[in-house]
């Protein structure tokens, strides 16, 4: 695969040259560098996340406590995204802040490790979403600061293309694994200390690979003045939506609640990241020619859907084809999302544009990632998903009202 992505690349990269303006099928020598640390990074990361629901049963930590671990993670992300965001656009250096984040997350990761509390576990886990959020908003401006205005979708689409590719080989490792040697807690730490490898690889990307892009006019971050009111509604859309996501860990634990073997739950995961990793490309390029926010409405929309059925405890059949559906949403959202942002701010603002948007974005995630694990324990698996299905409704129902919105409004400002 990794063989297959690099001809691709190759091929991208010595297209010829325009003669006016970049072609729109282009893509950037910064975004395919980017992607390829993400998917070295990707597979770290995702060699430890669809085994950690396992690994902290073993330690007897409750779902309270699983759900809180991942609100703590997402919280330090969006916190850090806020404040590397808007360094960033300061000081016009996104490939410092992109360095620093990951060197934070390849040192946490295989240091789980050596732990055995819901402290530490919690600790690094914090440390690993301040690199994560210390790289997030700055590498998003760089990929926008580097691909052309009416090929962002198309850039982003390409970067979690190939970033999810990781995502795949991650959890296939760890499930070969987990099949070698049974489910053990020596078996997780091993998969953890594993990790190091691929977290060297992306710092030696980062540090040989990526060129700064040319600096922009320098401006001070004025919020009310930079970000138009489409900015702040579909912010604000995906903090209603996201308030009430179940996040992977409790999906994970769920789907070996209704009846998959543990081993085999990073097969599943890898499954729904490949569905992710197939479509996120070619409805990147889609978005570009019919716009972003239908693609991002509807994305809202498929994960309600998935939401309702795990809450009525689905069948084995039925459990594959929600996690399809949720690769779907992944696919419709993520790259579309961060495209979106990159056309509704100048250029100069969209570090802080993308820190904004991810820190209250990340907020709601914190709370609601123990919200609704406290729900699940002290009344049902059914109820959290019932509750997380009615906020992503509402939050569909809130980006339906941008969509629906002036479109002459809406084109000058999002180029919808």
């Amino acid at each position: 695969m990794l063989q297959s992505c690099a001809r691709v690349c190759y091929t991208i990269e010595n297209m010829e040259k325009p003669t006016a303006s970049p072609p729109k099928s282009k893509i950037p020598r910064n975004v395919i560098i980017v992607a390829f640390v993400a998917l070295a990074s990707g597979f770290g990361q995702d060699l430890i996340v669809p085994i950690l629901p396992g690994f902290l049963a073993a330690l007897g930590i409750s779902r309270a406590g699983i759900g809180l671990i991942d609100g703590l993670l997402q919280g330090s992300t969006s916190i850090f995204r806020f404040i590397s965001g808007i360094l960033s656009d300061k000081f016009k250096n996104r490939k410092f802040f992109v360095f620093l984040g990951y060197a934070l997350s390849s040192v946490a990761r295989p240091l789980l490790a050596l732990t055995g509390t819901l402290s530490a576990v919690a600790t690094l886990r914090t440390i690993d979403g301040v690199g994560k959020g210390m790289k997030d908003a700055p590498r998003d401006a760089l990929i926008a600061d580097s691909a052309h205005e009416k090929a962002r979708g198309r850039a982003f689409g390409f970067q979690r293309l190939i970033d999810t590719a990781g995502s795949v080989l991650g959890p296939l490792v760890a499930a070969g694994l987990l099949l070698l040697f049974l489910p053990t807690l020596s078996t997780y730490r091993l998969i953890f200390a594993l990790a190091i490898i691929p977290g060297a690889i992306a710092l030696a990307l980062i540090a040989f690979g990526i060129r700064e892009p040319k600096p922009t006019e320098r401006a001070p971050l004025q919020l009310r003045k930079k970000f138009p009111w489409q900015f702040w509604l579909f912010t604000g859309g995906t903090t209603i939506a996201m308030l009430t996501k179940i996040n992977e860990s409790l999906f994970l634990v769920r789907a070996h609640d209704v009846g998959i073997p543990i081993a085999w739950i990073p097969v599943l995961f890898a499954g729904f990241t490949l569905l992710y990793a197939l479509l996120s490309y070619p409805l990147g390029i889609w978005s570009d020619r019919i716009g972003k926010l239908p693609l991002i409405t509807a994305g809202w929309f498929v994960l309600a859907i998935v939401e309702f059925g795990f809450a009525k405890t689905p069948p084995f059949a039925a459990t594959l084809f929600l996690f399809a559906l949720y690769g779907l949403f992944f696919a419709l959202t993520e790259g579309s999302g961060r495209a979106l942002i990159a056309d509704l701010v100048p250029q100069g603002a969209r570090g802080s544009a993308y820190a904004v948007f991810h820190t209250i974005v990340g907020l709601g995630v914190i709370l609601g990632g123990y919200m609704l694990g406290r729900i699940w324990d002290t009344i049902s698996p059914a109820t959290a998903f019932h509750v997380a299905s009615a906020g992503s409704l509402l939050g569909f129902l809130v980006l339906l009202m941008l969509v629906l919105a002036d479109k002459s409004t809406l084109s000058r400002a999002a180029k919808f």
